[in-house]
């Protein structure tokens, strides 16, 4: 039987450090957490707020549109009301992904 040689979660016994693990994920998922989709998906938070990140969530890209899910129609009216302001900051911060409609689901 061949042996595994992919990386472990663990260092000589020791538990690797969430910065390590994450890392770890990212390059078997082949995710470039620089690449301007992946990071909009880790700087979702500071972009919508603390108030909208828990019941907001990025669905997909599609065109020039985000589309999102809210948890509830309240969250997603509440979403809609700050769009300006969300679309002005994801203008500002990933001009190459070019949004410039959101979209949210419920």
């Amino acid at each position: 039987m061949a042996k595994d040689r992919r990386e472990r979660v663990c260092k000589e016994g020791e538990p690797m450090e969430g910065k390590e693990v994450l890392s770890l994920v990212l390059r078997r998922l082949k995710i470039d957490p620089n690449a301007p989709r992946s990071a909009l998906g880790f700087s979702w938070q500071e972009i919508v707020g603390e108030r909208l990140y828990p019941h907001v969530k990025i669905v997909d890209i599609k065109l020039h549109t985000l589309v999102l899910r809210a948890d509830h129609p309240s969250w997603a009216q509440i979403t809609m009301m700050q769009q300006k302001r969300i679309i002005a900051e994801l203008q500002r911060r990933y001009p190459s992904l070019d949004i410039t409609m959101i979209q949210v689901i419920t």
